[in-house]
């Protein structure tokens, strides 16, 4: 018995700000944008909370496995832009999907979130003997983004991914990783803004905005990507030869580039949407793999390597069989 991805969702918002379009904001322009990040458009959500985008994707991704909703044990979502303290998106989503008997709660490894509660959710399953599992990545990032830094904002989009996991008589997931490395200069982060209170005064000059140092994140994210890739082969005892299809984080296409000439990964095994979608944080892989199973790239016995890095610096990797 294995732990098996047997349906996926997605969705992003209505609106599509196009590189030209962006460049009527800040001081940019598509070459810039393009050659930099590989990024040419965005979905920008402007009515849709966080837990709205990821209750459309789980919506997609349940009508899709054809299991009755009280089958369900497990519901994980994965963000790092909740639109609430209290209640955390899970239960939202839980509730607007009438879910009734499946234990939720969020995660937050920044853009590696997905990946982590894929390999969270698999670990309860196995633990718990749950039978079905949802798991959502959902970000808002057009809500933390500085759009006067142009360094940063256009690398970024808006969208939700989901996935449907479910005990099968086939192998399913094979191996997973999760690391953390410690990011001594603070590289990428985003403060969250306190209320002064009788007892407590903030005093900071710092802002609510996402902070990135582009170059610090990119040496990171390469070593990272390569490091994770590998431990999940090791441990399952694959090579890189038989892996089917790599879905990366759709960070920036010049470090998954990178990284694919530095691991000899050709480059049509590298699947990535990041020009259309951008960088939607922890619901980009769940997007990317929704697209290419939509494409039919994906077939059952095919092996596929989720890969993702995040602030925090964290990093990690799921091998599975399709």
């Amino acid at each position: 018995m294995g732990i098996q991805i047997i349906s996926t969702g997605s969705y992003l918002p209505d609106l599509i700000i196009t590189n030209d379009e962006l460049s009527n904001i800040i001081n940019t322009s598509d070459h810039w944008i393009t050659s930099r990040t590989g990024v040419k458009q965005r979905h920008i959500a402007t009515v849709e909370t966080t837990a709205e985008l990821g209750i459309r994707a789980a919506e997609a991704a349940l009508e899709r496995s054809r299991i009755p909703k009280e089958g369900f044990d497990l519901l994980v979502c994965a963000t790092m832009t909740p639109n609430a303290r209290v209640p955390m998106i899970s239960s939202t989503i839980k509730k607007a999907l009438k879910i009734k008997n499946a234990v939720a709660f969020d995660i937050n490894a920044a853009s590696s979130s997905f990946v982590y509660a894929i390999s969270v959710a698999f670990g309860m399953m196995k633990a718990f003997n749950y039978k079905n599992a949802i798991v959502v990545g959902s970000d808002t990032m057009s809500q933390i983004v500085d759009w006067q830094d142009r360094t940063t904002c256009v690398l970024f989009g808006d969208g939700a991914g989901a996935v449907v996991l479910s005990r099968t008589d086939r192998n399913g997931i094979i191996s997973t990783c999760l690391h953390n490395s410690i990011d001594e200069g603070n590289a990428l982060s985003c403060d969250h803004a306190l209320e002064d209170t009788p007892f407590y005064r903030q005093e900071t000059d710092k802002g609510s905005k996402l902070v990135m140092d582009g170059q610090s994140v990119m040496r990171f994210a390469i070593d990272a990507f390569e490091g994770a890739i590998k431990a999940v082969l090791y441990e399952a005892d694959k090579s890189l030869d038989e892996i089917k299809l790599f879905i990366p984080h759709q960070s920036n296409s010049r470090i998954l580039k990178t990284l694919s000439g530095r691991m000899d990964i050709p480059e049509n095994k590298l699947f990535l949407n990041i020009e259309k979608a951008a960088n939607t944080a922890s619901a980009s892989i769940p997007i990317a793999l929704d697209e290419a199973v939509n494409l039919n790239l994906v077939n059952r016995g095919d092996l596929i390597l989720l890969v993702a890095y995040g602030g925090g610096f964290s990093s990690g990797a799921v091998l599975l069989e399709w």
